[in-house]
């Protein structure tokens, strides 16, 4: 699903309010989620999962086409981890589908 597969769907669930409105409130929660990762909090939806930063450490990385080795600095990315509900959801839906 893209993005603005999203904001269509939410629009449908809730025809009062705009487009422009349901992008607002996507975009402000990519946003808010976004800072609120970068200072090194978790983040956490109940049931869906809980986003979180994680580091890896300073190495030394090749280049694949010339070979030079260089030195990479510490570096942070994000990870996500289902909810129960989701994995059951997930779970249910994949045993029924084979």
């Amino acid at each position: 699903m893209t993005k603005s597969e999203l904001v269509a769907n939410i629009k449908l669930h809730f025809p009062e309010l705009s487009e422009a409105d349901c992008l607002l409130c996507l975009n402000q929660m990519i946003t808010f989620m976004s800072e609120h990762l970068s200072t090194g909090n978790k983040f956490e939806i109940r049931g869906f999962g809980t986003f979180s930063s994680k580091h890896r450490a300073a190495r030394i990385v090749r280049n694949p086409r010339t070979g030079e080795k260089i030195q990479r600095g510490e570096t942070a990315y994000p990870s996500f981890k289902s909810g129960k509900m989701l994995r059951d959801r997930l779970n249910k839906t994949f045993s029924v589908s084979l």
